[in-house]
């Protein structure tokens, strides 16, 4: 069985959408369990509306938090992890099932498509390889919508860390390559929604470095990289500061743009 689990928290203008691009797949043996933090803008009206869902919502420690309860209740052997503000491709899951009947795999990543929230452009990427290494020293290489794992794996691996807010997918992803690198197969699995209000924002870059970091010196990564790294992540701040402020000041018109995610 496959289970799919989303974390939610006050997106209720997008998760129905990504309900049905779970509910609306080519394969059988699927749940969905929505594990949402108590929202307050309609999200549990909407959940009771679709009676094939697993759901539950009360207050958590955030994501992280979330996930691991979800994960708790998961029946399947196989998990994937999709966002509320996120959807799936159509007709992915028997290609994901089939990736798993070699036993040798432990995960599995697809390739993903950014979806600007305002003007509804695409943008196509292709997840770049996973290894220890690649993933320590670059930690926007993540892909997290199109990641599949095995259950056992993500239990190996010690689950999610609620003690971290922006990174704790890097600090997942970290864990688990140290294990095992995935299997990267070259097809479109999901959609990454970009909007104002997600926490990828510029606004937390700082707390992300700092993060990241600490995951960094826990799994003995090398100097070279931490330092490195944590010069970009300075530059990218810099710039987004200085974005910002020619924004407010009227000389240049507000654009999301995909860079911080497709490094």
């Amino acid at each position: 069985m496959l289970t799919i689990l989303t974390p939610s928290f006050n997106q209720g203008r997008y998760i129905e959408q990504t309900i049905r691009s779970v509910s609306s797949q080519d394969y059988q043996s699927v749940e969905h369990i929505v594990i949402d933090g108590g929202s307050t803008d309609g999200t549990v009206d909407l959940l009771r509306q679709f009676p094939h869902l697993q759901w539950i919502s009360e207050a958590d420690r955030g994501q992280a938090d979330a996930l691991n309860k979800g994960l708790a209740r998961a029946a399947g052997d196989i998990i994937g992890w999709i966002n509320s503000d996120d959807y799936y491709e159509q007709s992915i899951f028997a290609s994901v099932m089939r990736c798993f009947e070699d036993q040798a795999v432990m995960w599995v990543i697809g390739n993903l498509t950014y979806v600007d929230d305002e003007t509804s452009e695409m943008t196509p990427d292709k997840s770049p390889a996973v290894t220890f290494e690649r993933v320590a020293r670059n930690p926007d290489i993540v892909r997290q919508a199109p990641a599949f794992f095995r259950k056992g794996f993500i239990k190996r691996a010690g689950g999610w860390n609620p003690d971290y807010f922006m990174a704790m997918d890097f600090d997942l992803w970290i864990r688990l390559a140290k294990l095992s690198a995935p299997r990267m197969v070259n097809s479109n699995w999901a959609f990454f929604r970009l909007h104002a209000h997600q926490k990828t924002s510029h606004a937390n870059v700082i707390r992300q470095k700092k993060e990241i970091m600490t995951i960094l010196r826990r799994e003995r990564a090398k100097w070279s990289w931490i330092a490195a790294l944590s010069l970009r992540k300075r530059w990218y701040w810099a710039k987004g500061l200085l974005k910002a402020r020619l924004i407010d000041a009227g000389f240049i018109r507000k654009a999301r743009s995909i860079k911080a995610h497709t490094a």
